[in-house]
């Protein structure tokens, strides 16, 4: 786990063993083994009526996407295949029952029946296409549902979803307003549509009901075959028609149908029931095997519920998951009004992807075995944390990358490990961890303000994450423009300045010089570029940031003054012109700061990481560029801030002039060169990548390289705590 929660309460173990197959939550036990003086030192026999008491979790349930007011990740849809195709079931406490499987390598397109836009229709599938990519171009996702009605094709650009009929009204508003959209919409009668439907039919074959559903279709009206969860037996097919957004609507479209239909005997659909409704959709996936469409199924019904299995030994891809593909089963539900994804693995298969999502497959073995068992005494620690599932897949709790992360040296580790948990003697503890603690291991009060006793701060040997690391020169152009630039694009000419600094020209061509010596186009754009044989002075030189050092910045004043104004009682009026840690803890990390001398009151410590632009870690120090110390010639001493009046130089000719320029380059005693800014600017210069609370993956990493084995590592770093098996 890398993010803390402060609000953690880890003076109890409340034990909450599940089991998946039977869904039921054993209620919290207490704990005695430790109490008794049960729980072995590390390394020493199992005992097992200690862990007996160790909840145990034959699968867990991993949120990929879910909603729950608290934790918020949502998707609208969610597409999935597997290359031997999928078996769709509905799932209940009775079981799972089959509703229909897929081809080889089809993807399936699922999203909840709820309420929808639609803007158009035609039966030109290249003028759908353009209006989808018009919508695309201002951030609107559309769905292109093909039907045949009148014995012709048709295309429908359908958006969505939305949670309630206001809301799909006042996008429709929105939607038509916009020039490239609202000029082809013109004149057809884009409407809001609904989850409420009428069942035109129920039949026992899926092909009775597409018969029906294309003579409705000969009638111009639109129809769609559901799978009903029934109660027993064999899947039934409904045929549904309307999609109302609400009963006064459903009642109108029924007299209209009844009128159009009058031998089809129409009755509403129970809004308990659960069905998946089947559509079929344009679709430009290259490895869609369907011929440019895909099958969209929406679930409808308050509680409903669908499997999705891969055939056995295959995995199932999720492509808005960053295409990563999943062992075990996809669970489709609605959970607070949105779609919920959740995958459901046996467990240790999930620590295997944990250690191999975290790590790397060419760190040592030893410190596989000490994140796995970390992750698996993590995961187990959380019960059931997200409503529905135990876990996301997030550093919220830990990454997990699916299958396609495994390496096999984190199977052996997960193997070699097997149920074996970290446990004090209040029983299984939070065994946070981060990827680097810079040098020196966080203590609790350090992050969160408060003690917990078997987190402490240690040294630890971290600094193989900048081995290797390339050097970037901080450099001036003639113009004095200024940034990082990476060394091997910079060579020196052996010319120098009047102050003796050497001059050195670009070898390439457009070359990126950034704010700070690290590559982020997002956060670290490049400012400028430098072509071959522009020149430059450098002034300093670093490493480029990684997860044991790293420079961010600089930052403009104003910029962190909105920041810092959010917590001080008296919001700074005039400029930011000093920020200064203040209390530090026993890592050295910050544990408070004052900013033009009022104390800064974050929620809690390690909170100052967001306030400053996120931070890698809190263990800094701060470079600020409006301030720096003159010495005169007859010793008198000058504080120079960015409020004081410029600076009035004397050039060799004697003549003494105030500076031009609000940015100045000074020289110091030691010959090192800064550079002085009005109004201010400031950098963060600090060490490790994290909260840098209980395990540095990093040290571990070091430890392993001098001999530790994984309980050694495991004890280093988590005081007090024994290894014991579920």
């Amino acid at each position: 786990m890398r993010k803390h929660l402060p609000s953690l309460n880890i003076s109890k173990l409340c034990k909450r063993p599940v089991s998946l197959k039977s869904w039921l939550i054993v209620s919290c036990i207490t704990t005695f083994g430790a109490a008794a003086g049960l729980i072995p030192p590390v390394g020493g026999p199992i005992n097992t009526a200690y862990a007996a008491v160790v909840p145990k979790l034959d699968s867990i349930r991993v949120a990929l996407f879910l909603d729950t007011g608290k934790y918020t990740a949502n998707t609208p849809s969610v597409t999935l295949s597997s290359d031997k195709g999928l078996d769709l079931a509905f799932r209940s406490s009775a079981g799972a029952k089959p509703a229909f499987s897929t081809a080889d390598k089809a993807s399936v397109k699922a999203s909840l029946d709820t309420h929808r836009v639609l803007l158009w229709e035609s039966g030109d599938a290249t003028q759908v296409k353009a209006l989808a990519q018009k919508l695309g171009d201002a951030n609107v996702d559309a769905a292109l549902v093909k039907r045949t009605k009148q014995g012709k094709v048709a295309y429908q650009v359908s958006v969505g979803p939305y949670a309630s009929k206001e809301a799909a009204s006042a996008a429709l508003t929105k939607l038509v307003a916009l020039p490239a959209v609202g000029s082809v919409v013109k004149g057809y009668a884009s409407a809001v549509t609904g989850p409420l439907h009428l069942n035109a039919g129920v039949y026992a074959a899926e092909a009775e009901a597409q018969q029906q559903a294309a003579a409705i279709g000969q009638a111009g009206i639109d129809a769609d075959v559901a799978i009903l969860d029934v109660a027993a037996g064999l899947p039934a097919y409904a045929v549904m028609v309307a999609a109302a957004s609400d009963a006064a609507e459903l009642s109108a479209a029924k007299q209209q149908l009844n009128a159009a239909l009058p031998a089809v005997v129409l009755q509403p659909v129970d809004a308990a029931a659960s069905y998946v409704l089947k559509r079929t959709e344009l679709d430009d996936a290259p490895d869609n095997t369907a011929a440019g469409t895909i099958e969209r199924v929406l679930l409808g019904g308050t509680n409903a519920k669908l499997l999705v299995s891969p055939k056995p030994t295959e995995t199932v891809k999720v492509l808005e998951r960053s295409e990563r593909t999943y062992r075990g089963l996809v669970e489709l539900s609605r959970l607070n009004g949105k779609l919920a994804v959740i995958n459901e693995l046996p467990f240790e298969q999930y620590v295997t992807s944990v250690v191999s999502s975290e790590l790397s497959k060419e760190w040592p073995l030893e410190a596989l075995k000490a994140q796995a068992v970390a992750a698996r005494t993590y995961a187990l620690k959380q019960g059931v944390k997200y409503q529905i599932a135990h876990v996301t897949d997030t550093t919220l709790d830990q990454a997990y990358k699916g299958a396609g992360a495994e390496f096999a040296s984190a199977l052996a580790a997960t193997s070699a490990t097997q149920g074996e948990v970290l446990a004090d003697k209040a029983g299984l503890i939070t065994p946070l961890f981060s990827s680097n603690a810079g040098g020196m291991t966080a203590d609790p009060t350090e992050v969160w303000g408060n003690k917990v006793d078997y987190l402490k701060s240690a040294a630890t040997p971290d600094d193989g994450a900048e081995k290797g690391k390339a050097i970037w020169y901080r450099i001036i152009l003639p113009n004095g423009k200024t940034g990082f630039i990476h060394s091997s694009y910079a060579k020196a000419t052996g010319q120098k300045n009047a102050a003796g600094l050497v001059y050195y020209e670009a070898t390439g061509t457009d070359v990126s010089v950034r704010s700070a010596p690290y590559v982020d186009n997002t956060a670290n754009p490049a400012l400028f570029k430098v072509n071959i044989g522009d020149q430059f002075i450098v002034i300093d030189q670093a490493v480029e940031s990684n997860a044991y050092s790293w420079i961010r910045g600089p930052f403009a004043a104003n910029q962190l003054k909105e920041k810092v104004n959010t917590v001080l009682a008296q919001p700074i009026g005039g400029a930011l012109e000093r920020l200064e840690v203040s209390a530090r803890g026993a890592s050295g990390r910050v544990t408070s700061m004052k900013a033009n001398g009022q104390e800064l009151k974050p929620a809690y410590p390690d909170a100052l990481r967001t306030l400053f632009n996120n931070l890698p870690s809190t263990r800094f120090e701060i470079e600020e560029t409006g301030s720096y110390t003159i010495q005169g010639a007859n010793g008198t001493v000058r504080k120079q801030t960015a409020s004081s009046p410029k600076v009035v130089i004397a050039a060799g000719s004697g003549q003494a002039k105030e500076s031009a320029s609000s940015q100045i380059f000074v020289m110091g005693g030691n010959n090192k060169v800064r550079m002085t800014d009005q109004p201010s600017q400031f950098i963060f210069k600090g060490t490790g990548f994290g909260h840098g609370l209980g395990m540095s993956q990093w040290g571990a990493k070091g430890y392993a390289e001098l001999g530790y084995d994984y309980k050694k590592i495991l004890q280093t770093y988590y005081d007090g705590v024994s290894i014991i098996k579920e």
